[in-house]
């Protein structure tokens, strides 16, 4: 009988030293903090960030008091409206680059009057009648003239020229077998032709479609050119892709590779500091 209340007592020992131990090992970890703690939250917040949508400012500019006469007799004047850039452009501009989580905002629309300096007559009939090259480069001596023709008031200033405010000016036509250019020596404004000709190889210019079936590309969009043409902004450049490609000089659609789109997004992000 003693020998079983000794293994009694003994069993009690061995189930409530190891039990207490048990319970202040659970009692001290709660304050105790993992070294990697701070690392793993590192982790989480920037593949959190590298997920997060990223908001860029569009500042859109509607040309006004401006008529240019193309040599086939065409009178090209813009027939884009805000509702139209609110309701159609943006919305498919927007559908587009969400492959890269990037998303623009309207920071205002302004229907521009345009410069009439001295020259103005002279730039309308040089921009109206520029061409391109044999190798297909399009002419750049119509950039000062394009670049002449926008009020300076509604600029970014100096020193905004590197933050989050970008530009799109949509002119009537700027140039045969064009629809848009960045501007990049030009404070990197982008312009655009409402009025293109770049489908039919410099033929008589046509009203450009606002949108268009991502799945049977014929000549494009207004839309889609705006998008192409704010991806130059971001650092992006012709050809690197091969079919599809919202970027592409041959191969026209609508598709941003994985590395087109950590470039666009690491651009944008660093107008955002």
């Amino acid at each position: 009988m003693k020998a079983l209340k000794n293994n009694f007592r003994f069993s009690k020992r061995s189930f409530y030293y190891p039990g207490l131990i048990l319970l202040i090992s659970v009692f001290l970890l709660s304050f105790t903090t993992d070294p990697n703690d701070g690392l793993k939250a590192d982790v989480s917040k920037n593949i959190n960030e590298e997920n997060a949508t990223i908001h860029l400012n569009l500042r859109v500019h509607i040309m006004q008091d401006i008529t240019m006469v193309h040599s086939t007799g065409v009178v090209m004047e813009n027939w884009i409206t805000p509702r139209d850039i609110k309701e159609t452009i943006m919305p498919e501009v927007n559908s587009i680059w969400k492959q890269a989580n990037i998303q623009w905002d309207i920071e205002s629309i302004i229907e521009e009057n345009v410069v009439k300096g001295d020259t103005y007559e002279e730039s309308l009939t040089f921009i109206a009648g520029t061409k391109r090259d044999a190798e297909g480069h399009s002419d750049s001596d119509r950039l000062p003239h394009l670049y002449s023709l926008m009020q300076p008031q509604n600029m970014s200033k100096a020193d905004e020229l590197d933050k989050n405010l970008f530009h799109i000016y949509l002119f009537p036509f700027i140039g045969n077998t064009s629809q848009g250019n960045a501007m990049r020596p030009y404070n990197w404004s982008t312009v655009v032709g409402t009025w293109s000709n770049k489908s039919n190889k410099g033929g008589i210019p046509e009203k450009a479609l606002l949108t268009e079936d991502h799945k049977s590309f014929k000549k494009g969009s207004l839309s889609r050119t705006i998008a192409h043409e704010i991806g130059h902004v971001l650092s992006l450049q012709h050809n690197q892709c091969e079919t599809d490609c919202l970027m592409g000089g041959k191969s026209q659609g609508y598709l941003l590779t994985n590395e087109q789109i950590a470039a666009a997004r690491l651009a944008a992000s660093k107008r955002l500091k």
